[in-house]
Formats: structure tokens, sequence, C-alpha cells
């Protein structure tokens, strides 16, 4: 029977709720913030590096415990904090009473489980994206999160970039008129299939000896049982059991940004399409996929990426009365710079209001992900919401999850957010 299914979610994530301590934690000794790391694979060992960066330039927090089933990474994170305790469980780090606040970054299916839990024990939480791997989950970890006024900062770390909260300012000043359509991409060409280039250890596994070992039952979770497959370990992105491949990996990038600037809200309805139209290596996920979604602002979504293309959909906030050109994250080139551009018929309405034919909005980059860090910790003691926080992370879940869904089942989906339920039926 496979276990990761949504009503085993349901079903677990209930007893968890009924079960877990929710109180409240109060910074520690020398008002410094104390952390975990949850998953210290290329990810997490990244957000381990960028952490001790900043706890080195603000002195404010502590790593004092670091979690991992596979050992060699376990100890190349340990030697980078050697005062942190290790762990192979996460159940046991999260028993600890010390801890502030917890980084999660583990494959896909544990992001529902290990959130819930330490929300429930009182953490704050920095997790990966995708928020969760399906739909349901993250609709209980943003009511859970919001219950227990927990910090939970979603790892986009584009939405701590200055570039989208002047794009949010362009559009609530009126300068597009109202907006009609978002479109963008996150693509990019892997000849050798995206993935593929995660490195497989060939001695590590479940019978490997010291630093080879892995855990593979307690990295398997909630998902379906099956004899270790090192592919399925080292490039999880690639299955439907850990991931929802392009989607939960790269549209989440952009999808979020464009909640960011232009509005917050559910899609009313949703489709997903694509396949594995080149990299056929025994990869269940698509390697070309189309996100599509209308909003009850009544504007339309298009994400369309590919994994065996780099070119995509240049990204645009496009209004009645002006295009937001919003420059390149992942188009294969980069412009350094926004720029709006008015629709002819408003061509001189545009240059009364802002005296040329077009506005420039200059040193719009990559600001890398320190900003994002930067951001939790200073929610962690302000309690403000955090850039890509529980209500936004949620909302565009259900733009991906439902994409995901979509495309698997063949079906469209509409979402009533009265009743809080997707359906395939309008």
């Amino acid at each position: 029977m496979k276990k990761s299914s949504r009503r085993y979610f349901l079903q677990t994530s209930t007893f968890a709720c009924a079960t877990a301590l929710s109180a409240g934690r109060v910074i520690g000794a020398n008002n410094r913030i104390r952390t975990g790391f949850i998953g210290l694979g290329g990810r997490g060992s990244w957000l381990q590096r960028l952490t001790i960066r900043h706890i080195e330039e603000n002195q404010d927090s502590d790593i004092v415990a670091l979690c991992d089933v596979y050992a060699r990474r376990l100890n190349e994170a340990h030697e980078r904090n050697p005062e942190a305790k290790t762990y192979r469980y996460h159940q046991e780090l999260l028993d600890r009473s010390d801890l502030d606040a917890v980084f999660i970054a583990t494959p896909d299916h544990w992001h529902a489980p290990i959130t819930l839990m330490a929300l429930e024990r009182g953490l704050d939480v920095y997790c990966e994206k995708p928020m969760t791997l399906y739909w349901e989950e993250a609709k209980e970890v943003a009511r859970r999160a919001k219950q227990l006024n927990r910090v939970l900062q979603i790892g986009v770390q584009a939405l701590s970039w200055s570039k989208w909260h002047k794009a949010k300012d362009i559009v609530e000043q009126g300068l597009l008129g109202r907006v009609v359509c978002c479109q963008g991409t996150y693509s990019r060409n892997v000849p050798f299939g995206d993935w593929n280039y995660y490195e497989i250890d060939p001695n590590a596994g479940p019978s490997g000896k010291d630093l080879d070992h892995i855990d593979w039952k307690q990295w398997l979770g909630p998902a379906q049982d099956r004899p270790f497959d090192a592919d399925r370990y080292f490039r999880f992105r690639k299955y439907w059991d850990y991931s929802g491949g392009i989607a939960t990996d790269l549209h989440y990038h952009t999808v979020a940004p464009f909640h960011l600037a232009v509005k917050n809200e559910h899609p009313t309805r949703i489709s997903g399409m694509g396949g594995i139209w080149i990299h056929d290596d025994g990869r269940e996920v698509p390697d070309t996929f189309l996100t599509a979604a209308d909003y009850p602002s009544k504007f339309s979504l298009t994400v369309q990426s590919s994994q065996a293309n780099e070119i995509g959909l240049r990204t645009l906030i496009r209004g009645e009365k002006a295009t937001l050109y919003c420059g390149a994250d992942w188009e294969g080139e980069s412009y350094g710079h926004m720029k709006v551009i008015p629709e002819k018929p408003f061509k001189e309405e545009f240059i009364d209001r802002c005296g040329k034919e077009e506005l420039i909005v200059p040193d719009i980059k990559d600001e890398g992900d320190e900003k994002h860090i930067d951001n939790f910790f200073d929610c962690i003691r302000t309690r403000e919401l955090p850039n890509c926080h529980a209500d936004l992370a949620f909302k565009v879940m259900t733009a991906i999850a439902l994409s995901v869904r979509s495309h698997r089942e063949g079906k469209m989906f509409y979402y009533d957010a009265d009743r809080e339920i997707p359906t395939t039926r309008c």
C-alpha cells in the first residue's frame, strides 16, 4: 500500500496535532537564536554555510543540532559546526528542549510532516521550497502556523530581493492599469537530463559501512516502501513519490514572485501540461511542463519551462495600459533592469504621467540567498511575517500542486476559496 497518499497524510497529521507540544519558545541564553538543520545535502549544506556566515556577521544565533540520514553528509556538516550535536532521526532532534528554530532541506515528501512536527513543538521554521508535496499538506501547514503563531519562511529567495518589491510598487501605483496576465519561465538545457548531474556515490546505501551508510527506511518515511535505489535517493526530483518535478522544484520560484507583486490569492482554475519529450531515462516527471491558472482578480498566469531548451517565455506582468518587463531571472539571459512600456492606446497618458516613453528601473539583479535567511532571523525576533510567509506559500502551492495533479490525472481543477476545496467541476 502506498503510504504517501493524501489520505495517509491527513490521518497522521490529525494525530500529530492532538499529541504534540505546542508551547511557544523564548529565545535563549545571551539573546541568541538556537537553530537546527534537518537535511544536509546540496541545498541543506548551502543553507548551513550561509547561516554560519550570518552568525559571523551578526553574532545573534548558534547552530546546535544537525540531522541527516546519510552518514557522510552528516559528518561533513559536523566538520563545519563541530560544536553541534548530530542526529540520524529528525524526531530526536526535534525532541530537544533548547531549540528556537529549524531549517528543513529534505526531499519534498518530508516537508509537511517535519514542518508540522516542528511547529507543534513551538519552533519557527525555514523550509525549502516547495512548501509541501501535496495541496492538502499545504493547507494544514498554513493553518497550524497561523494557529500557533509561528514564523514560517519558505525558501523562495527572490521574495527577499528588492526587484519584486519594486514590481509590487509599480503594480500598486496603477502604471500597468488592470493586470491581465503574468507569464514566465524557469528553463535550462541539460543534454544528459536535468538532475542527473547530482553525483551518485556507488558505495553509499543501507548496507554501506561507516560514512557510506544511508538509513533508507528513515529517508522513505511516508513514501511507498521499496528496495534501495541510488537514483531515487540521489536524484529524487525525477520521481513522483518524492517530488513534483519541474513544478515544485522550479515553477515555485516563478509563481511566488507573481503572488507578491500582483495579488496573493488562490487561483480559481488550474491546469498542468507537458511530458517526457527528450530525457526518457527512467524518470517519472516531465522534462517540459506548463503551469496555467486563472485568478479571481481577473488575470491569468502562465509558466512554461523545459529542461531541454533554455529559452522560455519572457517574464512579464501584462496590464491593459502598460507591460512590466521584469528582467530575466531564468530566461537564459540577464538584463540588469526592469522596464515599463505603455500599450499604444495609452502611450500619451503614460508620457503625461511619467514624462517619458518608457520607465527604466535600474540595478535589478540576483541578490543571493542571504537576504532571505536574514529576513527569517529578523522575523523570529520581531514576530512579523517573513517575505515568503505561510499564507502566500499556501496559495502558491494551490497553483503548483494542482497543476501537477492536473497533469497526472488528466483533469482541470477548480478551486473554491470559500470552502477551501479543489474540484474537477466548476
